[in-house]
């Protein structure tokens, strides 16, 4: 595995900040599995236009020593974790480096007009938002995790980057920043106002619960409270060969029809990342199928190759 490279110090030495730093770039609905083992988690992912990352986090009390811990790590597994790598460092203050420099940058631009607009990270659309999922590997019920969670994203939220629900409207008002939680974060937590006071995290949700959810008088998952809607490709279909099967691809049709009528955006992980031939065909019938995010490994591959055409009679040759 690539030793990760300091986001932030990465981001310092681009100073000044460049004004053009995600030009050319053009987001799009790619999720950047583990992220976190990016050379430079967060900066890889923005780099290759991926508009989704994922950073799995625990609150680890006495792993480096100390009794209450109130920081949060980011890593795989407990073994994994280091001091230096927390959610704070690889995340939020990156995050808000890059939005406070492009807002900065976009208000002196735009001194003589009237938009007080806030820009997303990517240039060429600043309307676009970047999910942060974050998968709980604690659970809140025994730990300080989700009070921790809520207390860092306050410095997003108070600068107004975050999308959240507004109740009084009845929408989800968009910002430059999606947060997502998933793993051991409930719905209980999410969709609750004491939990969730400012409305602005939501829910990977269940996929294969949405279809049974659409025929309640009182759907449990919408837009209120989730975002994405999930589940592994095998749970989902069965185990799949070479590509899937026209009765896969009819159970897929079902399931993101049914995300696309909730208002979410499914998701399929842990789908084949070999031979490269078999991972780039599963790809294109997800989207195909309604998809609304591939989750990737390869984000070169994903983002700015030509995947479709990279197998020749069955081999592939691309990476």
């Amino acid at each position: 595995m690539t030793l990760s490279i300091s986001t932030l110090d990465s981001l310092n030495s681009l100073h000044p900040f460049p004004q053009d730093f995600t030009r050319d770039i053009i987001p799009l609905p790619c999720h950047s599995h583990n992220d976190y083992w990016r050379h430079i988690p967060l900066l890889d992912a923005v780099s290759a236009g991926c508009a989704s990352v994922e950073a799995d986090i625990w609150v680890s009390t006495g792993r480096f020593g100390v009794s209450n811990s109130t920081e949060l790590y980011v890593g795989h597994s407990r073994g994994s974790l280091r001091l230096e790598r927390t959610f704070q460092s690889l995340y939020i203050d990156p995050l808000t480096y890059i939005l406070d420099q492009t807002n900065a940058i976009m208000t002196s631009s735009l001194a003589n007009t009237s938009t007080e607009s806030i820009h997303g990270i990517f240039e060429t659309n600043p309307n676009a938002t970047m999910v942060l999922l974050v998968d709980f590997k604690e659970s809140p019920k025994n730990t300080n995790i989700w009070d921790l969670f809520q207390n860092q994203l306050q410095q997003l939220r108070e600068k107004q980057y975050l999308t959240y629900w507004n109740a009084t409207r009845n929408e989800r008002v968009m910002g430059p920043i999606t947060v997502v939680v998933t793993g051991e974060a409930s719905f209980d937590l999410v969709n609750n106002s004491t939990t969730n006071p400012h409305q602005d995290v939501f829910l990977d949700a269940p996929l294969l619960e949405l279809e049974d959810d659409a025929t309640s008088s009182s759907p449990k998952y919408t837009t209120s409270n989730s975002y994405y809607a999930s589940v592994s490709l095998s749970k989902a279909v069965g185990k799949v060969w070479f590509f899937l099967s026209d009765s896969q691809l009819r159970t897929i049709g079902r399931q993101t029809d049914a995300a696309w009528d909730a208002g979410l955006l499914s998701r399929y992980w842990d789908t084949p990342s070999w031979p490269v031939s078999v991972r780039n065909k599963i790809w294109e019938q997800l989207l195909l199928r309604g998809a609304g995010v591939l989750n990737v490994d390869e984000l070169w591959t994903a983002t700015k190759k030509e995947w479709r055409l990279c197998s020749t009679f069955g081999w592939g040759i691309c990476p």
